[in-house]
C-alpha cells in the first residue's frame, strides 16, 4: 500500500498530575462530568486543555474547528455515546476480519460492508456534532 498515508496512534497518556479538591469542588466536578457522561478525569483533562489552548491562542475564535465538551447538548452526547458503542463493535469485527484476511483465510474485499458501516457511523457522529437530528 505505498502512497497511502497512515494515521499515527495518539501519544499514550503516561504523564500524571495530582490535583486536590475540597469536598464541594470535587462534588461539582463529578456532577458536571456525570451530566457530560464523562469520567471526572476526562472532564478535568478536557477543561484543563481547553483553558491551556485558549491561553496559547488556539481555537475559540472565528472558525474554531472543534467544539469544547461543554458545548455539546444532552442529545448530542447521547447520539455520540451510542455511535461510540457501535463504532467499537464494528471496529472489533473489522480487526478480526482483517486478521483473517492477512492470513489468507478471507478475501479482504469482503470487508467493504464493514467499512461502509463505519462510514455510516462516522456520518452519525458528524451529524450529532453539527446539531442535525439523530435517529
Amino acid at each position: 500500500m505505498s502512497g497511502t498515508s497512515q494515521q499515527l496512534a495518539p501519544e499514550p497518556r503516561s504523564r500524571r498530575i495530582d490535583t486536590r479538591f475540597s469536598a464541594a469542588e470535587l462534588a461539582l466536578v463529578e456532577k458536571v462530568a456525570t451530566w457530560r457522561k464523562l469520567p471526572p478525569s476526562a472532564f478535568v483533562r478536557g477543561a484543563a486543555l481547553a483553558a491551556a489552548k485558549k491561553a496559547e491562542g488556539y481555537g475559540g475564535g472565528a472558525g474554531a474547528a472543534e467544539p469544547s465538551p461543554a458545548a455539546l447538548t444532552e442529545g448530542q452526547l447521547r447520539a455520540l455515546d451510542a455511535a461510540r458503542v457501535d463504532v467499537k463493535r464494528v471496529g472489533v469485527n473489522l480487526n478480526q476480519l482483517s486478521r483473517l484476511g492477512h492470513r489468507g483465510v478471507l478475501d479482504l474485499e469482503s470487508l467493504a460492508p464493514v467499512v461502509d458501516a463505519l462510514a455510516e457511523l462516522y456520518e452519525r457522529m458528524v451529524d450529532a456534532l453539527s446539531g442535525k437530528e439523530c435517529p
